[in-house]
């Protein structure tokens, strides 16, 4: 499924909203939420729904967290 990935983390003052880094976005919540920021903040990934997840509210790649790091290489 087409998502468009924040890789940038900015406030929309117009909508009231901010994007979180790596949170994936349908086109439909990128043209809505954030129509007012630029391309510059999206990237526009293919990434399988079943290789997703939710947490706090916010859709990630399976894999990766908020911070773009991927699970493998934190350590405990």
């Amino acid at each position: 499924m087409k998502y468009y990935r924040v890789i940038k983390e900015k406030y929309d003052y117009l909508n009231k909203n901010t994007t979180v880094m790596n949170e994936l976005l349908t086109p439909r919540e990128r043209n809505t939420k954030f129509r007012y920021l630029g391309n510059d903040c999206f990237e526009e990934v293919e990434v399988s729904k079943k290789n997703t997840y939710i947490n706090f509210g916010v859709r990630f790649e399976k894999g990766t967290n908020h911070n773009g790091i991927r699970k493998e290489n934190i350590c405990t």
